[in-house]
């Protein structure tokens, strides 16, 4: 693999101009596509095969106005004050009347009528109901809800969101992390190198193939469902990847060539000596990441898929156009800046690296490691120890309102509902009735799931049923299935 690796570098070294004349066209050639495309990824997902996709599958087949998105808003008094004070009842009445009149609710449970009061009087939950999807939910629907909360607010009612969907419930995805990371590692690698041109190549290197790489998934997303977060996992690895890769090549140029090793010699070596490592440790990680497609859940293959797809590009540009790029900086890599944390003459750093290996930086740690090897052994576990104190704190499971911060109203929302209703109302099971002909098939499944342990039949309404009149039912031996409502 060395001598094609070689060869590779040596060619894109010598066709230098072309080499980033291709890629730059691939760049911007993706980025016309992407934009044109006009694709989107979105946070739609199923999980085929389990009972919550076939509930849902089911009400969108049989119940469209039951399988869109749902808003849970919960009610909340304080002191002496009652959700059914006559002023309260008045200013929610207002509220339900107001949420029944915005466009896209097909239904609006009044907690008057659903009987969802708790037992002190002081919490209440009104449900509203979408006949979209969680995600297709538009910002003008979430806007009016929250005009349409306001006299129960302006009566002293306090008024907190849950659901599948809510007002504020979708965090938009930013790339301020990732460029805050970048400058973070372009200031990092300008220590370490010393030189502008050094510190800047891995991160232009990154930037390159995560342009081609980000823009070749959203035009893919025209055409096929793609998650948000597989963007954003594509980024990261993309950028660590690029980074991490041009790192392992440009680090044994700049070592080459304080040895007076021409950069025509140089590159090519060291492609073919680091680039082996770059190699197998992309190899490994895209093995790693399409691995994900063994589970089955189609949104984790396509993310595996992207990311996959990046850590491929960073590992092409790495070994074509960074020694381009090496060619087209010559020298400039290993020139040392004068700085406060280097001190001497950077020629004479650089020669003593080479001459006098034993007198460096990483020489002397390495002596003083070695030496007081079983402080340092008993210091790194108990410093190990001390970073991994707060994974005993761990908590397993699927996030809830619990898991959000207080300052979240989905949070807050939780609280109320579990400090008023008592433990489990948070997590309820939608209950539904395939190919039924009378209402009255449903009453005696009602009152059984009411007598299981964990029902709570003194609370109001424990148990929710939906109903399917269906007279082709595949299955008729699989009626009852179950998901939770949020």
């Amino acid at each position: 693999m060395s001598t094609y690796l070689y060869r590779l570098a040596k060619w894109s070294l010598s066709h230098r101009r072309l080499v980033l004349a291709l890629w730059l066209l691939l760049a911007v050639a993706m980025i016309v596509l992407g934009t044109m495309s006009g694709g989107k990824t979105n946070d739609n997902f199923t999980i085929p095969g389990t009972e919550s996709d076939d509930v849902a599958t089911l009400l969108t087949r049989q119940m469209p106005a039951a399988a869109g998105g749902q808003t849970q808003i919960v009610l909340a008094t304080h002191g002496n004050a009652k959700i059914t004070d006559a002023g309260n009842m008045a200013s929610i009445g207002e509220m339900i009347t107001k949420l029944r009149a915005i466009p896209g609710v097909v239904a609006v449970g009044d907690p008057f009528q659903t009987k969802t009061i708790s037992p002190s009087g002081q919490a209440a939950i009104a449900t509203v109901q979408y006949s979209q999807a969680p995600a297709d939910v538009p910002d003008s629907t979430f806007d009016a809800v929250r005009s349409a909360v306001e006299p129960a607010q302006n009566s002293g009612v306090q008024v907190e969101y849950s659901g599948s969907a809510y007002p504020g419930w979708l965090i938009s995805v930013s790339e301020v992390p990732e460029i805050v990371g970048m400058i973070i590692a372009f200031v990092i690698l300008l220590v370490t190198f010393g030189a502008f041109v050094a510190a800047g190549l891995p991160i232009l290197n990154a930037i390159v193939g995560i342009v081609v790489t980000l823009m070749g998934v959203t035009a893919l997303a025209s055409v096929v469902t793609i998650a948000s977060a597989s963007t954003t996992v594509a980024i990261m690895l993309g950028l660590s990847c690029g980074i991490d890769y041009a790192l392992f090549i440009l680090s044994r140029h700049r070592n080459n060539l304080m040895t007076d090793m021409s950069v025509e010699d140089s590159v090519p070596l060291a492609v073919g000596t680091a680039g082996s490592s770059v190699v197998f440790a992309g190899i490994t990680v895209i093995v790693a990441l399409c691995g994900l497609a063994v589970a089955g859940i189609p949104f984790l293959t396509v993310m595996g898929l992207a990311a996959a797809a990046a850590v491929l590009v960073a590992l092409l540009v790495s070994l074509t156009l960074l020694p381009a790029l090496l060619g087209f900086a010559g020298w400039t890599v290993a020139k040392f800046l004068q700085s406060p944390l280097r001190p001497g003459r950077p020629e004479a750093i650089a020669r003593q690296a080479v001459e006098r290996p034993e007198r460096t930086a990483g020489a002397v740690w390495a002596r003083f490691v070695v030496r007081w090897r079983i402080p340092v052994l008993i210091l790194g576990i108990a410093l190990l120890a001390l970073i991994a104190a707060p994974a005993t704190q761990m908590n397993l499971g699927l996030p809830s309102g619990s898991s959000k911060p207080t300052s979240d109203t989905q949070r807050r929302a939780y609280d109320i509902v579990a400090e008023n209703f008592g433990p489990g109302y948070n997590g309820p099971l939608l209950v539904v009735v395939d190919n039924v002909t009378d209402p009255a098939q449903v009453t005696p499944i009602m009152q059984a799931l009411s007598k299981l342990p964990m029902s709570r039949p003194s609370f109001p309404q424990p148990v929710t049923a939906l109903w399917t009149r269906s007279r082709s039912c595949r299955n008729p031996a699989r009626t009852i299935r179950r998901r939770p409502i949020w």
